[in-house]
């Protein structure tokens, strides 16, 4: 078993490597891609005894509409969120090695309690996940991670991976749309906006060492408690 799975985490690193950032099927219009921050996702793999895995320890193999297929197994944190080309159909049959890992569709759970070799399979339901419960309709996205577009940065002094952001924020536009927020984790850390628009955020502070970061000018970190004020975002 130890040289099984030194072998497929070889493959897994490899295999990063040689699709840039795990875009599999064509290279021009991947059919499916890996991350580890993406914007919105359809599949979320877990494991209950790690937030931030280093071996996912089953098999998972994804099948198109088209009859595509590709599988990855032993995989790690890096690979936690699957991008799903929703214009075709797909299956996923699974392989469960560890008792504590799944993954989730559709806020489905699927694993989490297995016996070793359980397996099956399933239709994916193509609904988009996003990062926080986001109403903005493309207006607002979140993500874990920074990208060009990105405007504000939420910071955390004493965690730079926090599970609550001590503090509310509320997003108001130029149409009168008001999106709010609040005890939100790092998977939030940085909001784009829709700039085609203008915004107003307030903002609530109920931690000291909380804040945020937009155009280079940084608010909070030192703060009272429900220390509050708006910016102008356009």
């Amino acid at each position: 078993m130890t040289n099984t799975k030194s072998a497929a985490v070889l493959f897994g690193l490899i295999f990063i490597t040689s699709s840039l950032a795990g875009c599999l099927f064509d290279e021009d219009r991947p059919a499916i891609e890996f991350s580890e921050c993406p914007s919105f996702w359809h599949v979320e793999f877990f494991d209950l005894s790690a937030d931030r895995f280093s071996s996912w320890d089953g098999i998972v193999e994804f099948t198109d509409s088209n009859g595509n297929t590709e599988k990855i197994e032993f995989f790690s944190n890096n690979m936690r969120y699957v991008t799903l080309d929703d214009s075709l159909e797909w299956t996923i049959t699974y392989t469960f090695y560890e008792d504590d890992i799944g993954f989730i569709i559709a806020g489905e759970r699927y694993g989490g309690n297995n016996f070793d070799g359980q397996t099956g399979t399933i239709e994916v339901d193509l609904e988009r996940t996003y990062p926080g419960d986001s109403e903005g309709n493309g207006q607002i996205s979140f993500s874990a991670c920074a990208d060009s577009d990105y405007q504000i940065e939420f910071i955390d002094m004493s965690a730079d991976e926090f599970s609550s952001w001590g503090g509310v924020v509320e997003f108001t536009n130029s149409d009168g749309d008001t999106y709010s927020y609040e005890g939100f984790s790092s998977d939030m850390k940085y909001v784009s906006l829709d700039m085609s628009l203008d915004w107003v955020m307030k903002y609530t502070f109920y931690e000291e060492d909380i804040g945020f970061i937009y155009e280079d000018r940084v608010y909070g970190t030192d703060n009272s408690y429900e220390e509050s004020g708006e910016i102008q975002i356009n």
